[in-house]
């Protein structure tokens, strides 16, 4: 492993358990919520901001868009006037409840986290002092261990669904612990505060440390099961929560396991698949392990998609070391990737090849991966996005390896929606699609400084992607409900 630092050579230090979790001493806002949440038709009226494509970000300097009372987006139109204008264009809307924005304020879509660790939240920022494995057993197996105690979970998991959704994760795919208990609770916490979610039971039955290997692939797979039949218990239409297949990756995972995993993902003939989250090609120490595990195989796709892993509903968290066949293998199945270049960055894993899988069409979104990043906003996300594609070109003297800002704000919402299958749904403005949106306010008295560019749209938007945190979000929406923000 070589010259590791000083912290990961203590034995001791690892075998530490993790620091207990203290809950704060203080109401969360779920009655204030619940006042909140029952809207009707509404109408914004102000400047809009979405993706229509990878290259286009279309900006509305002044736009009306109407809601219904199921939260589908009935109209977004740029002719009118005033939000009492469209009132009276659009019918049915005479009595709707009416929003014009301030002159520096924009609706922007919810932005759609497709790759966290909800385990790991107390972690953030601790332990990025090594590499993968160094910072997988010192730090992670111990965390993700703890929650066999489920009353921790309620607490954790409390607290950072709320924060997610005040930093504007509208869409979270998230990754659990080996505890189907833990991880049913995880789904009650999107539930009750109204965030869009994918969830399952991470699935271990070998290499793990801290005792985190499941006793065997028959008690996983039951287990997975129990968590997929309480999200489609609590929300069976799948309006918010939707239920996910996860094998941490093939390092950790047997065959046994896995076949029955793909099977699970597939479902029966008919239905329809259930997601599926995993780990891929991360570092080149997990491939050659992976290898090892599953032998005869010589790419991590072609792995995967023996086992029916790979399909459209698939979220491929990392990507980095793809060989050209898992980039051939990734378009035909129409799997997704989870690009996380903070989490990348810290724990020196590489650097994502995104502007190749656009070109080859693969789908690509932006995740967090708490808690190997630091960052809990997409806001970070698509900054490290960036800073990652301007390192490639560096090093490769490419220019054509640059993101531009269009695409990363496409990566950060509308390319997220594809990564989660949900593009159908949610992701932009676009009519039909369901109301997951941000009220951004750049004039507040924080990091953010627009003198001088006041009428600039698209600087406006700029500023806040690059300058802007949590301040900035007064208001979040989740299926047309007022779900949290500054100004709730």
């Amino acid at each position: 492993m070589g010259c590791i630092p000083r912290l990961f050579k203590s034995k001791r230090k690892l075998d530490l358990p993790p620091p207990p979790y203290s809950p704060q001493a203080c109401q969360t806002r779920e009655q204030l919520r619940s006042e909140k949440v029952g809207h009707g038709k509404q109408v914004f009226f102000g400047r809009v901001v979405h993706s229509k494509s990878l290259k286009h970000l279309e900006i509305f300097n002044k736009a009306a868009l109407g809601v219904d009372e199921t939260g589908i987006i009935c109209f977004l139109d740029s002719t009118v006037k005033s939000a009492a204008a469209a009132c009276k264009k659009y019918s049915g809307f005479e009595n709707a409840q009416c929003t014009t924005l301030k002159s520096l304020e924009f609706l922007f879509p919810g932005m759609i986290d497709t790759h966290m660790h909800a385990p790991q939240w107390p972690n953030m920022a601790i332990g990025m002092e090594g590499n993968l494995q160094e910072w997988v057993e010192g730090y992670t197996d111990p965390i993700e261990h703890s929650y066999k105690d489920t009353d921790k979970a309620r607490r954790v998991y409390d607290d950072m669904v709320q924060k997610l959704l005040e930093n504007g994760s509208t869409t979270v795919a998230y990754n659990s612990s080996p505890h189907w208990e833990a991880t049913n609770v995880l789904a009650d916490m999107c539930l009750k505060y109204g965030q869009r979610a994918i969830i399952g039971k991470l699935c271990i039955d070998c290499n793990a440390t801290h005792g985190n290997i499941e006793k065997s692939p028959e008690i996983s797979l039951e287990d997975e099961w129990k968590a997929v039949e309480h999200i489609r218990k609590i929300d069976p239409d799948e309006k918010l929560i939707s239920p996910c297949i996860q094998p941490r990756n093939g390092s950790f995972v047997t065959p046994p396991l896995m076949a029955g995993l793909g099977r699970m993902s597939n479902g029966e003939p008919g239905s329809k698949n259930i997601h599926i989250q995993a780990h891929m090609c991360e570092t080149l120490f997990d491939i050659r392990k992976m290898k090892t595990v599953h032998p005869g195989f010589e790419n991590y796709s072609e792995m995967y998609d023996h086992y029916g892993f790979l399909h459209e509903k698939t979220i491929l968290a990392h990507c980095i070391h793809l060989s050209d066949r898992d980039i051939e293998l990734l378009v035909e199945r129409k799997a997704g990737v989870a690009h996380n270049g903070n989490s990348n960055t810290c724990l020196t894993d590489g650097e994502c090849r995104v502007r190749e899988l656009l070109n080859a069409g693969v789908k690509v979104g932006l995740g967090t991966d708490c808690s190997a990043g630091y960052g809990v906003s997409i806001l970070e996300s698509m900054r490290a996005a960036s800073n990652v594609s301007r390192h490639l070109v560096i090093h490769k003297d490419d220019p054509s390896l640059k993101l531009n800002f269009e695409e990363i704000v496409f990566l950060a919402t509308m390319g997220g929606a594809q990564v989660c299958a949900m593009d159908d749904k949610i992701g932009n403005f676009e009519q039909g699609k369901l109301f997951d949106a941000l009220v951004i306010d750049v004039g507040q008295k924080d990091n953010i400084n627009i003198s001088g560019w006041e009428e600039d749209d698209l600087a406006l938007v700029k500023k806040w992607v690059f300058m802007g945190d949590d301040r900035s979000i007064r208001k979040v929406f989740v299926n047309g409900k007022l779900v949290a923000g500054k100004d709730m």
